[in-house]
């Protein structure tokens, strides 16, 4: 594998060579263009031969050492990284310049904790690990390329609970509803008025600019009234959920569930996002909540009834 690479980083390095040979023997030589472009070419030259040799020294280095390292253990954690970028192109028609539609481009990179200790790995890797399996990977020092990759032992705890959820005639469905506390209303409303909040710095603003453009084109109005509609029938929505919560008497609903696998999602655009697989589906959670969790741990979810949100997750240590 690193034999492949080492061959096709020479091959490209001699591609790219020829390419500005080329350029600095037959096209720049001839004067017509001036100085400023022996100068531009010459630092992709720099920069181009720059990032060819840190590669290759890389892959050298691996294939000269002759060792790799191997790691075996349990997997702790799973993560996902989206990284987004974007450029402008630019349009100069006219002999002006403007800024034309700009183009994003996103790139997902996957790791797995192998006893707390994180790992880049394909798609296919990722996938095939679940958290509490018993992996071995073995990487390269230099380059930390992935050389094998294998699930030595599922979780077993896991496998039985997802045959055991196929059966529909077997499982049943374990949740009951209770009274909450003073201190749990008080966490609860807490939490509601916090999500509140955040709509409303999504619709004041769009407020203040309805009132600012009213007497504009309407049909540059059309957006900013589509999503004040959209915003004022969720927040509606959300009260009319919290005024039933209140009517009924604070109630919340106990569910036990069975922790399948974890998910952190982290992205250069949005915050972190903590995530739980159990057997009665995916389950957003605060990073509290993320943290104490374990695989094939029996959980109780506590969410607040009519506005369903997930206020405090107990532990059931008689499973």
């Amino acid at each position: 594998m690193l034999r492949r690479q080492f061959l096709f980083l020479i091959a490209f390095g001699v591609f790219v060579g020829a390419i500005f040979f080329f350029i600095f023997k037959f096209v720049l030589p001839t004067g017509e263009m001036g100085y400023i472009p022996v100068f531009v070419f010459t630092a992709f030259a720099l920069i181009f031969g720059a990032f060819i040799s840190y590669f290759f020294w890389g892959t050298y280095i691996d294939l000269k050492k002759g060792v790799k390292q191997c790691y075996t253990g349990i997997v702790t954690d799973k993560r996902v990284n989206k990284h987004t970028s974007s450029s402008a192109r630019h349009n100069r028609s006219g002999g002006s310049h403007a800024y034309g539609s700009s183009r994003k481009s996103t790139q997902t990179y996957y790791y797995i904790s192998i006893e707390n200790i994180e790992h880049s790995v394909s798609y296919k890797q990722y996938s095939q690990a679940k958290l509490g399996d018993k992996v071995s990977i073995e990487i390269s020092p230099k380059k930390k390329e992935v050389l094998d990759f294998k699930v030595l032992e599922k979780n077993n705890d896991i496998t039985d609970l997802s045959h055991h959820t196929i059966s529909k005639k077997r499982y049943e469905r374990d949740e009951k509803s209770f009274p909450m506390t003073i201190k749990e209303i008080e966490l609860v409303k807490k939490m509601f008025f916090k999500t509140i909040r955040k709509d409303l710095m999504y619709l004041i603003p769009i407020i203040i600019l309805l009132f600012v453009l009213w007497k504009g084109i309407f049909i540059f109005l059309i957006p900013l009234i589509i999503a004040f509609i959209y915003y004022s029938f969720k927040l509606l929505i959300k009260y009319n959920r919290y005024a039933k919560f209140n009517r009924n008497g604070y109630l919340k609903t106990v569910t036990k569930v069975q922790v399948i696998d974890k998910l952190k999602a982290t992205s250069n655009r949005s915050s972190t996002k903590f995530q739980i697989e159990t057997n009665q589906g995916n389950i957003n959670v605060s990073e509290h909540i993320y943290n104490q969790v374990q695989a094939s741990q029996v959980i109780n979810l506590h969410k607040a009834s009519f506005i369903d949100l997930l206020f405090e997750v107990s532990f059931d240590y008689d499973n």
